[in-house]
Formats: structure tokens, sequence, C-alpha cells
């Protein structure tokens, strides 16, 4: 777990009795790209795969980009 993940729990649950307004839940719809900004619609870079997971097989390295993908777009609030 990443330092910033942990203080981020420990706020929550120190501050949580403060009667602060908690953000607004948000469809798939809003928060969604538009499909000509939308990066995981692009094809899958196998170089780049590659490079980044240098230890896996080619197959397997562009399975793990993909997944690396999709986790950086959920932590982005953006949904998949």
């Amino acid at each position: 777990m990443h330092p910033l993940e942990i203080i981020g729990e420990w706020r929550r649950r120190w501050f949580g009795w403060l009667p602060i307004q908690k953000r607004w839940e948000r469809s798939a719809k809003d928060v969604a790209p538009q499909q000509q900004d939308d990066w995981l619609l692009e094809p899958i870079n196998q170089r780049e795969a590659s490079a980044l997971f240098p230890h896996l097989s080619k197959e397997r390295a562009i399975l793990q980009y993909q997944k690396m993908r999709l986790h950086m777009r959920e932590q982005t609030d953006r949904g998949f």
C-alpha cells in the first residue's frame, strides 16, 4: 500500500465524523472520456509492453500491460 493511501485512509477515519459534504456519486457515462481522447481504445504497443515487463513472455507482457492501463484508468476515477 502506498504511503499516501495510508494517510488518506487515516484522514477519512479520523475526520469521518465531521459533517463534511461528501462527493457525489458519478455514473460511468459522466466520467467516461470522449472517444477520441480514450487512450484505452488505442492499439496496444507491443514494444512498450515488452520493455515494461521484460521478464515475461510476449503474451503475458501484453496482458500485464493492459491490466496496468486499466488500473491507471481506475485510479483516476474514470471507470472502465
